[in-house]
C-alpha cells in the first residue's frame, strides 16, 4: 500500500511538473502557436487550469499546420517521443520560413490533452498567418453507433471530414451516409461483425457529405456491444486520395487496353511469374490461343522447328537482356499457318530489373509468300524449276568453303544433252522446252538428298554432288542419274522420243579449289563423252 502511493504521487508530481513546464514556455512565448488535443485526437481548446483559453485563434488548427511540409517528418517523430517520455522538443522551420522550435507536453494523464507549442525566433502573427491558409482536414475520424447502426457519437474529426456538425449526425442511420451502391456490402459486413462479441469488420464505401458530394471511406467496426453501456466503435478513415489514384489507374489501363484491341498488332503481357495478364483479341487470332491462353499455349502454337528459338528469347528478356525480333511459324488450331514477325520486350523498374515481358506479334504471311517467291524467282529457272546458273554456281561455291578443312570431296557433273538442236528444228522450240522440262524432271526425281541440280543455259546441266568422298563414288552416283535421265519412251510434242546426254565429271578433295576450275574440268570431261558418242560419264580428278 506504501509503495502504491509513493506511485501515484510520483506521477502527480510528474504531471505538475509537464504543467508547470508549459505555463512557463507560454509566459515566456506569448506570441507562440499552440494547440491541444484530446486523448481521442481531436483538436479541442485546452482545460481550465492549462493556461490555453486565451489562445482561441489556434482552436482547431494543429502543430503541422504551422510548420513548413519539410519540418513535419521530424514533427510527427518528435510526437512519438513525447507520448513516451511525456515531454519532447525538435527544431523546426514555420510556414513563413521562420526557423523555430516545437514543444510538445503530454498532459493526457492528468488533464486530458497533449499539447504542441511552435516557438520561432521572429514573431509572427499567427492569425492573419492561417486567415489565407486552407485548414488542414483530418483523415481519420471516429463514430459510435448503437446495435441497429444509429449514430449516438461523432468526433470532431469525422464532423470535419464530412462537414456535418456533431449535433445532426447524431440520431442518423449510418446506412443513410452511405452511397447506394454500396450500401448492400456494408448491410453483409455489419451482420457479420454482429455475429460475435468483439469483432471486427471492414469496408471501404463511399460516404455523402453535407454539401452533397460523395468521399470514400474505409471502415472498421468493432462489436463492443458486450460492455456496458457497449456500442459499435466505427474507426473511419479518409482514403479518397487512394481511391482517385485507383481510379484514375483504371481509366489509364482501360485506355490502354482500348488502344492495344484497335492496334494491328498481337499483343501479350507477361508479369514476372510467368502469368499472361493481358492479352488482346489481335493475338487470338493469331495464334489460336484462347483469351485465356497460359504463357506456354503460345509457346505451343509455335510451329516445332521454331519453338526453342522463341521459348530462349523470352527466357533470354525475363533475366533484361534487350529486346529480340525473329520471324516465326505459327500453327493455329484453326486456320491456316501464319508467318509472323515477334518481338520480345523486357518491362522494367527504375533499377532495369525485369518485370514483366510483353510479346508484339505482326502477321507477315504475304510480305513471306512474296519474298519468297521473288527469292525463288531470283534463283531458279522458269522452265525447269531447278535452279540457275548464279545460283547453282554460289551453291557449289559454298560447298567448297564448307569443305574447306579437305575432308570431305566434291564433285560436279556437266550434262548436254545430244540432239537438242534437232528437236527444236524439227517439232519446234515448245517441244524443245518440253524435253527440257522432263529432263530436269527426271535429274530431280533420281537425285539423293543434297544433291543440287542447276540448268547452265540452253540444253546444259550442272548437278552438284556433296560430300563425294572419292572419285568412284561420285562417278556411280552421276551413272544413276544418266541412267535415269535416258530411259526410253519419252514422249515429246507426242513423238516417243530417248533423250540422250554427254557428261563430265570432276571430283577434287582440293581445299582451295575454285568453283570456275572445277566446272571448266568438269566441260572437258563432257566433250570427251561427247566425242566418244557413248552416253557413258567421263570423271577427271582435280
Amino acid at each position: 500500500m506504501i509503495g502504491s502511493e509513493a506511485g501515484e504521487t510520483s506521477a502527480r508530481s510528474d504531471g505538475d511538473a509537464r504543467l508547470a513546464t508549459l505555463q512557463r514556455l507560454l509566459a515566456d512565448h506569448p506570441d507562440a502557436a499552440v494547440s491541444a488535443v484530446d486523448t481521442h485526437g481531436n483538436l479541442v481548446r485546452g482545460p481550465v487550469g492549462v493556461g490555453l483559453r486565451d489562445r482561441e485563434s489556434l482552436v482547431g488548427r494543429s502543430p503541422l499546420e504551422v510548420v513548413a511540409p519539410g519540418s513535419r517528418s521530424a514533427l510527427v517523430d518528435a510526437l512519438a517521443r513525447a507520448k513516451r517520455a511525456g515531454v519532447a522538443a525538435v527544431p523546426i522551420v514555420a510556414i513563413n520560413g521562420s526557423p523555430g522550435t516545437c514543444h510538445l507536453i503530454d498532459l493526457r494523464d492528468t488533464h486530458g490533452v497533449l499539447v504542441g507549442l511552435v516557438v520561432t525566433d521572429t514573431a509572427i502573427d499567427w492569425t492573419s498567418e492561417l486567415a489565407d491558409r486552407p485548414e488542414v482536414v483530418p483523415k481519420t475520424g471516429l463514430v459510435e453507433k448503437d446495435a441497429v447502426a444509429m449514430i449516438r457519437h461523432a468526433d470532431d474529426r469525422i464532423c470535419r471530414i464530412l462537414g456535418y456538425q456533431a449535433a445532426e449526425m447524431i440520431g442518423m442511420r449510418s446506412l443513410d451516409l452511405i452511397h447506394p451502391d454500396d450500401q448492400q456490402n456494408a448491410m453483409d459486413a455489419w451482420i457479420e461483425m454482429l455475429m460475435s462479441p468483439r469483432a471486427a469488420t471492414r469496408l471501404r464505401a463511399r460516404h455523402r457529405r453535407a454539401d452533397g458530394t460523395w468521399i470514400w471511406m474505409e471502415l472498421t467496426n468493432t462489436n463492443m456491444l458486450d460492455r456496458e453501456d457497449g456500442c459499435v466503435v466505427c474507426d473511419m478513415i479518409d482514403i479518397s486520395d487512394e481511391m482517385t489514384a485507383v481510379e484514375e489507374l483504371r481509366q489509364r489501363e482501360q485506355l490502354l487496353a482500348t488502344l492495344t484491341e484497335a492496334l494491328p498488332s498481337g499483343v501479350v503481357h507477361v508479369d514476372r511469374s510467368r502469368a499472361v495478364i493481358f492479352s488482346n483479341s489481335r493475338v487470338h487470332d493469331l495464334t489460336g490461343v484462347d483469351a485465356n491462353g497460359s504463357l506456354d499455349s503460345y509457346v505451343h502454337a509455335v510451329a516445332e522447328s521454331d519453338r526453342d528459338t522463341v521459348s530462349r528469347a523470352i527466357e533470354s528478356a525475363f533475366e533484361g537482356e534487350l529486346g529480340t525480333e525473329m520471324e516465326v511459324t505459327f500453327d493455329p488450331t484453326r486456320g491456316q499457318q501464319r508467318r509472323c514477325a515477334v518481338k520480345i520486350r523486357p518491362l522494367a523498374t527504375g533499377n532495369d530489373n525485369p518485370v514483366g515481358v510483353v510479346i508484339c506479334i505482326d502477321d507477315i504471311t504475304e510480305a513471306f509468300v512474296l519474298r519468297v517467291e521473288l527469292e525463288r524467282r531470283a534463283t531458279t529457272d522458269e522452265l525447269t524449276n531447278c535452279l540457275n546458273r548464279s545460283a547453282v554456281i554460289s551453291a557449289l561455291e559454298l560447298l567448297l568453303a564448307d569443305g574447306r578443312d579437305g575432308t570431305i570431296g566434291v564433285a560436279v557433273a556437266f550434262v548436254d544433252l545430244d540432239g537438242f538442236k534437232e528437236v527444236n528444228d524439227t517439232f519446234g522450240h515448245t517441244a524443245g522446252d518440253q524435253l527440257l522440262a522432263r529432263a530436269a524432271a527426271r535429274l530431280q526425281l533420281a537425285a539423293q538428298p543434297g544433291d543440287v541440280i542447276g540448268r547452265l543455259g540452253g540444253d546444259e546441266f550442272l548437278i552438284v554432288l556433296p560430300q563425294a568422298a572419292n572419285a568412284d563414288l561420285a562417278h556411280a552416283r552421276v551413272r544413276s542419274l544418266i541412267d535415269a535421265l535416258t530411259i526410253p519412251l519419252e514422249v515429246v510434242a507426242g513423238v516417243p522420243m530417248r533423250i540422250r546426254a554427254s557428261t563430265g565429271i570432276a571430283w577434287t578433295s582440293d581445299p582451295l579449289l575454285e568453283a570456275d576450275t572445277l566446272i571448266a574440268a568438269a566441260d572437258r570431261a563432257m566433250y570427251q563423252s561427247k566425242h566418244q558418242g557413248s552416253c557413258e560419264p567421263i570423271l577427271i580428278a582435280v
